[in-house]
């Protein structure tokens, strides 16, 4: 018999009713959602399933119930929840749902047609929460209803999607974060934020004031709160078990113990009247291992390795069955896609395009979960060695790439890898990795650290490298050992460690010996032609660290003594950089004729390589030159098309020295204002970069304070200090963008990519050879 909706009433503790006009019960506040709350509510008008999904833990459940009650009102006839997380078979959600509505089937009726009987007619929402260890069963149910009741509207909770074709997901992610910069607060420098900044850290002061009497959030402890937050994913469960803890700890004692996160928040800092799944961290996530198969288990290990996320290509690859060295072939790549849907499916994967190709991401607490069950499965050395060596590879193969019209879009590869080659260099390496694997993606990161402002960590990176290994592992090692000496002696000397730089060179040059010794039965000749390549390209390092002091005689005379070897090693700078090397020189000793020939001609190599990054520094080096002509027209030209090839591999140091030169040129030509915005923008780039400003080279330096100083007369000290904190604020990618867009009148109706071959305003280049003498 058909029962009133309005009317009925709860069956067992596994249902509920939520009647019209339901208030705010909840026992604490609700924080953040705003957007999802919308979002939902729009679903519902317009469809008629909706599921909530997301991981464990991430607020589904108050989401759905906050949702019932802001759009009730539109179903006349009643909102219901179907609580099903105690269910035990997929046959039982149908006869739970029916107990939720107040319907109780006769002995020989089937509960299905008399719930569907008791609806028919009827405006109601339903809501099934928690729905994804009885799948099936939510399937079929809800499949049947909306096929039989065209007035009702489903609101689901599961950690995945039910698949069925009505279906409209509405992902919940955790709790927005603050943002951190080298672990502090991001400060906007325009007003005082206060203690919160962001919804998870207003959820955690909340539950924190109200578990732990005497707790404040404060100026004091918001960095620490903002970390908490940061290293527990901004997952509320997470948030509000860790709050209740700080009845015993203080925040700072509690951001400490985070690492043990499973063990520090367990049972007894769970909320005594929740569900057992909810009570403890480690629960939580027993409960979602359960529910993936094998092979979900095992990538959810292996991926748990990956800091920083991964490529699902890649992902793929790592998480095969194939042993150490063997390749995949398209069915075990299939069933690690798979695997890999499975647990995107689950929410413990996130999906995000980037460039078009997709990246997955794991939450820090679903990886540190990873790594335990990863621990405990007597397979975490073979998924480590595997994870070091794919990405050492590569690192080794974007290193081979330089020079090749390749280079940029393995800048772009590994720059999105950085979290994970850190992982690798800084950990010490598993017993039985070849010494040759790491050395040989060494090659992949002078680049690729200059270029992601990373230098100071590249530096670290490779005295880390070169103190496992001061000398070549054996004689078979020392070509692959010298190339990463190089790389180390490059970054050291960005750095600004002009006694490391040389120490490295010298101990290199000695172990360059040893090279003929190591040929056995290979020909000794390309032994010999090795050391001819390496020896050119440390004699080229020393160049270049004479010129950054200002000993342009010194830097000539290297540079020429490398370029007379008449070998040149295509992953390490030698030859075109060579030439470029002899024309700034030449542009710091004011020849003109001689810098501008140059540079010129390792542009145009560069050019027909494809290399991006050279492109950008030989076109500000021209810019350089131009400028000191006096020839602002043009040095801003050649800046502006130098900016574009920067843009191709999102060159941040090469922003920044641009960003130099322009503020130079302006201030001097014409433009103040723009120099000093530009001035306080590029501060913020240098010093996280690791590498003194404009690398340390002496006479640039002294030409960016005269720049300063110009503009600091021209505007007065007080209009500066404003420009110049504007620039702190808009950032550097905004404060070029304008100071461009304001001074388009330098290089309107001009063409940017033959500027500096205008005829009228340079000297036709000279006709000497590539192994001739450059030098003054």
């Amino acid at each position: 018999m058909r029962r009133d909706l309005h009317e009925s009433e709860t069956q067992g503790t596994a249902a509920h009713v939520i009647p019209h006009g339901f208030g705010d019960v909840e026992g604490t506040s609700f924080v953040g959602r705003e957007s999802e709350l919308a979002a939902g509510g729009d679903l519902l008008e317009r469809c008629r399933l909706v599921t909530l999904v997301g991981i464990g833990g991430v607020g589904k459940t108050r989401l759905a119930k906050r949702i019932v009650r802001e759009v009730a009102e539109r179903f006349t006839d009643g909102t219901y929840c179907a609580e099903l997380a105690d269910l035990g078979s997929d046959q039982a959600v149908v006869e739970a749902v029916a107990s939720a509505v107040g319907v109780v089937a006769g002995a020989r009726q089937d509960p299905l047609s008399a719930l569907a009987g008791a609806l028919r007619g009827r405006s109601v929402l339903l809501l099934l929460d928690n729905c994804e260890h009885v799948l099936d069963g939510c399937v079929s149910t809800v499949r049947d209803l909306l096929a039989l009741l065209p007035e009702l509207r489903v609101l689901a909770t599961s950690r995945q999607p039910l698949a069925i074709g009505a279906e409209h997901v509405l992902q919940v992610r955790p709790l927005g974060l603050p943002t951190l910069v080298n672990g502090r607060l991001y400060e906007t420098g325009a007003v005082d934020e206060g203690p919160v900044t962001s919804p998870a850290m207003a959820l955690f002061v909340d539950r924190a004031e109200a578990a732990a009497p005497g707790f404040r959030g404060t100026e004091v402890n918001r960095h620490t709160v903002a970390r908490v937050c940061q290293r527990l994913d901004g997952l509320p469960l997470a948030l509000e078990i860790a709050a209740r803890r700080l009845r015993t700890l203080t925040v700072d004692e509690l951001l400490e113990r985070l690492d043990q996160r499973f063990r520090l928040l367990g049972p007894g800092g769970g909320d005594r009247a929740a569900h057992p799944r909810h009570q403890a961290l480690r629960a939580l996530f027993d409960w979602s291992y359960e529910l993936c198969t094998e092979a979900e288990r095992t990538a959810w290990q292996q991926l748990s390795l990956c800091s920083g996320g991964v490529l699902l290509t890649d992902a793929e690859q790592l998480c095969g069955r194939a042993e150490e060295g063997e390749v995949l072939d398209a069915a075990v790549t299939d069933d690690a896609f798979e695997a890999l849907a499975g647990l995107v499916d689950k929410s413990l994967l996130t999906r995000v395009e980037t460039g078009g190709r997709t990246r997955l991401h794991m939450l820090e607490t679903v990886r540190a979960y990873g790594q335990e069950r990863l621990a405990e499965s007597g397979r975490a050395q073979l998924a480590l060695r595997r994870h070091r060596a794919w990405y050492l590879n590569l690192a080794a193969q974007a290193g081979i790439a330089y020079g090749s019209s390749a280079q940029a879009e393995w800048l772009r590869r590994l720059r999105a890898e950085h979290p994970n080659l850190r992982q690798i260099v800084t950990a010490p390496p598993p017993t039985g990795e070849p010494a040759e694997a790491v050395l040989r993606a060494s090659l992949g990161f002078w680049l690729h650290c200059l270029t992601s402002a990373n230098v100071g960590e590249g530096a670290h990176w490779m005295r880390t490298i070169l103190e496992r290994h001061p000398q070549p592992p054996s004689p078979e090692t020392t070509a692959a050992w010298c190339q990463a000496a190089w790389v180390a002696g490059f970054l050291l000397l960005l750095h600004g460690d002009h006694n490391g730089t040389h120490e490295v060179i010298n101990r290199s040059e000695q172990a360059l010996a040893n090279i003929p010794a190591a040929s056995g039965t290979a020909d000794p000749s390309a032994y010999r032609a090795t050391r001819a390549e390496l020896t050119a390209a440390f004699l080229q390092l020393r160049s270049l660290a004479a010129l950054v002091t200002g000993d342009t005689e010194t830097a000539a005379r290297h540079a020429n003594s490398s370029l007379a070897t008449g070998h040149w090693s295509a992953p390490l700078l030698t030859q075109q950089q060579c030439i470029a090397q002899l024309g700034f020189a030449a542009v710091l000793q004011g020849e003109r004729t001689r810098s501008t020939t140059l540079l010129e001609k390792a542009l145009a190599m560069s050019e027909a390589q494809g290399n991006t990054w050279h492109q950008c520094y030989l076109l500000w080096a021209l810019a350089v030159d131009y400028g000191e002509a006096g020839q602002p027209e043009i040095a801003l030209q050649l800046l502006h098309r130098a900016l574009r090839h920067t843009r191709k591999i999102d060159e941040h140091l090469g922003e920044a020295t641009l960003s130099e030169t322009l503020a130079w040129v302006l201030s001097f030509y014409g433009d103040a204002r723009s120099a000093a915005v530009l001035l306080g923008a590029v501060d913020r780039v240098w010093h996280p970069s690791g590498t003194p400003r404009l690398f340390g080279f002496a006479l640039l330096t002294a030409h960016r304070e005269r720049g300063l100083e110009n503009a600091c007369r021209s505007l007065g000290e007080i209009e500066y200090t404003r420009a110049y904190q504007e620039g702190q604020r808009l950032g550097l990618r905004h404060a070029l963008e304008r100071a461009i867009r304001d001074n388009e009148h330098f290089h309107h109706g001009a063409d940017p990519g033959t500027a500096h071959r205008d005829d009228s305003k340079r000297t036709e280049p000279g006709t000497q050879e590539w192994g001739g003498d450059y030098a003054p």
